[in-house]
């Protein structure tokens, strides 16, 4: 990501303009009902249609990400895209595996797209970006980060039944939203030890999951530390 030589954040850099912190904020808070609000789709099908509805916060802001630069931004579109037609899908078949799979893998697609763009700006922020808005980035990249990383444990236990073995509830299949979960867990490195990978490509995954996590909290606090106070309209 560019910055122009008077200092000013090329139009690519938009996410992280004053004018563009409400869009910010309702990715995070989307992002905090998706990623916590998952419970809700254990009570029925219309729940889990109002779930899914409220992706429409992630793809908005998606949507405004790719607007300024679209050669630039455009797997964030095709992601997006992915996600309306997996998402369709299941909310018309939600007992479908290969619906489900759809789903999961517009979702994937979608997060893995935006936590790309949310790195790439807190890597190189333009030099007027007010801290809060990385602070709202960084915020949304991690919440991104753990959402990936369960959708890669969802596809791998449906493609591999018992990839995954939870043992609050015993035997049975380990379904996406308590692999949302231990996504979560994993990523914060708490361990708790209920829902657990037994195949080896999963505890890779984990594995991997715990490393990353603990590298982005130490890679982004160093950088925000770094920028942090220096905008100028942080010092007004």
């Amino acid at each position: 990501m560019s910055v122009q030589a008077t200092g000013s954040p090329s139009s690519h850099n938009g996410a992280l303009a004053a004018d563009q912190r409400p869009s910010l904020w309702l990715l995070l808070v989307s992002l905090v009902v998706l990623q916590f609000g998952y419970p809700i789709t254990e009570a029925g099908p219309w729940w889990t249609v109002a779930y899914l509805l409220t992706y429409g916060g992630v793809i908005a802001f998606g949507v405004r990400t790719v607007r300024p630069d679209p050669r630039r931004n455009w797997p964030i579109a095709a992601a997006a895209l992915a996600l309306i037609v997996g998402g369709s899908w299941f909310a018309m078949q939600q007992d479908s595996i290969t619906a489900t799979a759809a789903m999961l893998t517009g979702v994937g697609l979608l997060q893995l797209a935006l936590l790309v763009t949310l790195l790439g700006q807190l890597l190189h922020p333009p030099r007027d970006a007010a801290t809060v808005d990385l602070l709202l980035v960084a915020i949304s990249a991690y919440l991104l980060l753990g959402g990936v990383f369960g959708v890669g444990a969802a596809l791998i236990e449906l493609s591999a039944p018992g990839s995954f073995v939870d043992n609050a509830v015993g035997a049975g299949p380990v379904t996406w939203q308590t692999l949302f979960y231990g996504s979560y867990v994993t990523l914060a490195t708490l361990g708790y030890g209920d829902v657990v990978p037994v195949d080896a490509w999963a505890r890779a995954l984990w594995t991997f999951e715990a490393v990353a996590g603990t590298l982005f909290l130490a890679v982004v606090i160093a950088r925000l530390v770094g920028v942090a106070g220096f905008a100028d309209r942080d010092k007004s």
